[in-house]
């Protein structure tokens, strides 16, 4: 999918905002006092982008940079500047643009731990029942994270969804004939404690994902012999096994010179962790591991598993001020169960986070029971999800209840005294 990264009606959006807007020309938002502009390219607004949004690395313009370098190509990013009739900035907004493929993003016999035989007869018919579907989404938000990373607008929650709504309705008629067209809206990952009080007004179908998981880390915790002191008996001694059972793997922080080298194996293993996934919208490029390391410098880490020179799993985070933010993961499969190489991945991520200080570590959705199992908290979320025709958007909650999976788990309660 190709498309200039700055255009409206043929017509350069490299015309000056007057003040603290960057040189766009300006789309108003129906039924606001608010103008908007809008590029493919985060350079070309990165200062002002920066200004706006949170001092975290996944919603500044570095990282921004590094999925622009490597989207796939169903998938490119669309960043929205709001201003205000004299030209003032006032918020910022992230928009991917994603064709879904559902034939390619359900994999429904990864969710089911029933084998029989009318299971996987349900199974089967859900896969070619939903293989046909395939349509252009926009989405506020980030598909590749779990939270909030999309609207940066000060106001409440109703006021930011009616300027978003607003924009969105503009950028329908301004893509209708462009290979950024689409039909359906996505707005992805609130906490339910900021949840919209009346979503049906604005024609949104409410989507509870899985939940992100989150371990808030004591202060009494200086290194992970004091974690694991404060868990019950059997907890404690599931995760003293595993760690036995990690005997004959190195663990290794790797430098830049080390990623480049192992690209391509930190792809594999990766990838190998996403054929085990049921629902996948988003993965990035082969050169996504090289390219954020490049954009965010030692920010970002990556620690790898070896058995010998052999590569068989790594694990990555950032480091924000008081949090440890999980990202990207891959192991060797056909070696996990005898080393334990995703639960050693979370016990180091622990261990990882207290040393550097962090209050909490975000674990993110998925493996929520082994996620509790170690001590993460699950934290309900909700999407909003709606499609631009009337007589599709009714049927939506009718097929969403039979064909979008639900995993079943239980939460884990492993500490002596709750968190």
């Amino acid at each position: 999918m190709t498309a200039p990264s700055v255009t409206r009606s043929g017509i350069s959006k490299m015309l000056c905002l007057q003040r603290n807007a960057p040189q766009l020309s300006r789309l108003s938002i129906p039924n606001q006092d608010l103008q908007f502009s809008y590029t493919q390219d985060i350079s070309t607004i990165s200062e002002i982008w920066d200004r706006h949004v949170p001092n975290e690395k996944f919603a500044q313009s570095s990282y921004l940079k590094a999925l622009d370098l490597s989207n796939p190509d169903h998938l490119s990013n669309i960043y929205i500047v709001i201003s205000d009739r004299q030209e003032n900035v006032v918020g910022v907004l992230l928009l991917q643009h994603a064709v879904l493929d559902f034939s390619r993003s359900f994999k429904y016999e990864n969710y089911s731990t029933d084998h029989s035989f009318w299971s996987r007869l349900w199974q089967r018919f859900r896969q070619v029942s939903v293989s046909w579907v395939r349509f252009r989404m926009m989405v506020v938000g980030n598909l590749y994270l779990t939270g909030q990373y999309g609207i940066h607008l000060s106001g409440s929650m109703s006021d930011r969804f009616d300027v978003v709504q607003g924009i969105m309705q503009r950028l329908k008629k301004e893509f209708c004939r462009t290979s950024l067209r689409f039909s359906g809206i996505l707005y992805k990952d609130y906490f339910v404690t900021e949840a919209l009080e009346n979503p049906s007004a604005g024609r949104l179908l409410v989507l509870e994902p899985d939940p992100n998981m989150i371990l808030p880390l004591r202060s009494s915790w200086t290194n992970f012999e004091d974690y694991l002191k404060d868990m019950k008996s059997k907890y404690r001694i599931r995760l003293k096994s595993a760690r036995k059972k990690f005997s004959g793997v190195t663990r290794k922080t790797l430098t830049t010179a080390d990623i480049q080298y192992y690209n391509d194996r930190l792809y594999e293993l990766y990838e190998k962790i996403l054929n085990g996934s049921g629902f996948v919208l988003a993965k990035g490029k082969q050169n996504y591991f090289k390219t954020l390391r490049k954009e965010l410098g030692n920010s970002y880490q990556i620690i790898g598993y070896f058995i010998g020179d052999h590569l068989v799993g790594f694990y990555s985070w950032i480091l924000e001020e008081d949090k440890l933010d999980t990202h990207f993961i891959g192991i060797e499969p056909s070696l996990n169960t005898k080393h334990q190489l995703y639960l050693n991945i979370l016990l180091d991520l622990v261990s990882d986070g207290i040393e550097n200080k962090a209050r909490r570590i975000f674990f993110f959705r998925t493996a929520l029971e082994i996620k509790s199992s170690i001590g993460a908290i699950p934290y309900r979320m909700v999407c909003y999800f709606c499609h631009t025709s009337y007589l599709i958007n009714s049927l939506l909650p009718m097929a969403f209840k039979y064909f979008v999976p639900k995993q079943s788990w239980t939460q884990r309660h492993p500490f002596k005294e709750p968190l």
